[in-house]
Formats: C-alpha cells, sequence, structure tokens
C-alpha cells in the first residue's frame, strides 16, 4: 500500500490534476446515485428508479478505477519515454 502511495505522489503534475478531477467527477455521479437510491427506499414507487442508482453508482465505481490505472499507466509510460 505504501508503495502505490508513493508512485502516486510521483505523478506529473498534469497527471495528477486529470486523476484528481476524474476521481472527483465519478465521486458526484456516486454521490447523486446514492440520492436516487434514497430516493427510491423512501418512496418505492417504480422499481427504475432502482435500477438507474445501481447502474449510476456501479458506473462511478468503474470511472473511479478506471481514472486511477490510466493515471498509473500513463505515468509509467511518460517516465519510460524520459529514459
Amino acid at each position: 500500500m505504501k508503495q502505490i502511495l508513493l508512485e502516486f505522489k510521483k505523478f506529473e503534475p498534469t497527471i495528477l490534476l486529470l486523476t484528481k478531477s476524474g476521481i472527483r467527477y465519478s465521486f458526484y455521479i456516486s454521490i447523486i446515485s446514492t440520492l436516487i437510491l434514497l430516493t427510491y427506499d423512501f418512496v418505492y414507487t417504480a422499481p427504475i428508479i432502482y435500477y438507474i442508482g445501481i447502474s449510476l453508482f456501479r458506473t462511478s465505481l468503474f470511472f473511479i478505477v478506471g481514472f486511477i490505472i490510466c493515471g498509473f499507466a500513463f505515468s509509467r509510460i511518460k517516465k519510460d519515454l524520459k529514459n
């Protein structure tokens, strides 16, 4: 875990900015999906609300993982190109 955090600190500023903004964007989608799921929990009117909330939540988690993996990949590629 420490090695991953050290690698994350070695990112170039542009890659770090892109990764952080992507994680922030995904976190906002996660909050919206949580609010949709809470709406479904309190007002059980249509099951489509549940499926929309779950789909958005799953999408936000995939985006978070994708941005982190792409950040590491771009950092590694840029480091290899410099050498």
